[in-house]
């Protein structure tokens, strides 16, 4: 199998499942409840020491939609307007219009920014004391764009202006400081890059701005103690790492795919480069099924996004092309990539003789 699919599920370590396995021989050797007392408490350091904060302002979900429906609970929108990146995920957007039906809240999609050279004068433009929130994603589910959060940060914004940051395909891949971010409220999900076992997130509330949302109001009670096991052994690996990111293995797995790409005439979808660990490719509709079929028969696993519901306002991007998103990890190397732009050039190949 060939496993390229981190945006989705980072396969967690040997280690990681290790630590997980053990936590439950403990529960079956002296009980559930002796064996979990007091086993959150080094999970939650872990993660804030990841994040650069206070482990009294972290907590943990069994999801990223979870916590971030949670903070937004916890946000007085109530008659006013709030601020939305287009690439912000689907169900976040969905949730807020729905509130706002119900709340009176305005909900208003922020103009799209040139990647190459972000103008940020149009949003700020937008920001007043009307403003309640501002939501924005670290990086992007389809294209694995890096929006520059800190520039965004650094907006000038009322007091009362919450800065909402979804680091859901930033953590465990880049540093994610919620220090240097200055926001509001960050969460982020524990099974993507940074290969925790699923069902696990992690959120943190700033302890001034924020103060008034209680971990205990957002964390479940009857968190799984083995996840938790697992999370804190996946952020030690991270940690391990020197608590950076994971460049050195991704940069040569993405210009690699630059290089095949150019070969094959094969675009990115949105004609943005890949910057991240995301690779996603603009696969013309007329190849995609033979391309899909071809990678079954790999056992390779990727992913082909819905980019209308996963980025429900983003522009119409690549016209006549569907997404392939390619997400490689420490575990890939440059051989795996080359399985799918074999397969890619195969069905280019046959199309040409048609």
């Amino acid at each position: 199998m060939i496993y390229l699919n981190a945006a989705s599920h980072g396969w967690p370590s040997a280690q990681t499942f290790q630590s997980m396995v053990r936590h439950l021989e403990a529960a079956r050797d002296r009980g559930p409840i002796v064996a979990a007392s007091g086993n959150e408490c080094a999970p939650r350091a872990a993660a804030a020491r990841m994040i650069g904060a206070s482990r009294e302002d972290v907590g943990f979900a069994p999801s990223t939609s979870h916590a971030w429906t949670a903070v937004v609970a916890h946000l007085e929108l109530s008659g006013r307007r709030v601020l939305v990146a287009p690439h912000e995920w689907g169900d976040n957007v969905r949730h807020l219009k729905s509130l706002s039906r119900r709340t009176g809240m305005r909900v208003e999609i922020l103009p799209e920014l040139e990647w190459r050279s972000p103008d940020l004068l149009a949003w700020s433009d937008r920001i007043d004391d009307d403003v309640a929130a501002i939501f924005v994603p670290m990086v992007t589910s389809v294209q694995g764009i890096r929006y520059p959060v800190e520039e965004i940060a650094a907006l000038p914004r009322p007091a009362e202006t919450r800065l909402v940051i979804d680091a859901a395909q930033a953590l465990g891949q880049m540093p994610v400081d919620v220090q240097r971010l200055s926001c509001d409220a960050l969460v982020g999900t524990c099974r993507k890059w940074l290969r925790g076992p699923r069902g696990t997130a992690l959120f943190w509330r700033h302890p001034g701005r924020m103060g008034h949302m209680d971990i205990r109001d957002v964390e479940p009670a009857d968190l799984n103690p083995a996840l938790l096991a697992g999370v804190e052994q996946a952020i030690e690996e991270y940690l391990s790492r020197g608590g950076d990111n994971i460049e050195p293995w991704l940069g040569p797995l993405r210009r690699h795919a630059m290089e095949r790409a150019a070969a094959l005439g094969l675009d990115f979808f949105g004609a943005v480069p890949p910057r991240t660990g995301t690779i996603c490719l603009a696969v013309p509709t007329v190849l995609a099924d033979k391309v899909r079929l071809g990678l079954a028969a790999e056992a390779a696993i990727v992913k082909w996004p819905d980019h209308a519901l996963s980025e429900p306002h983003a522009p119409e991007v690549s016209a006549g092309a569907v997404p392939l998103r390619l997400s490689p990890h420490v575990y890939n190397d440059l051989s795996d990539l080359d399985v799918v732009f074999d397969r890619i050039a195969s069905a280019i190949k046959e199309r040409s003789r048609r």
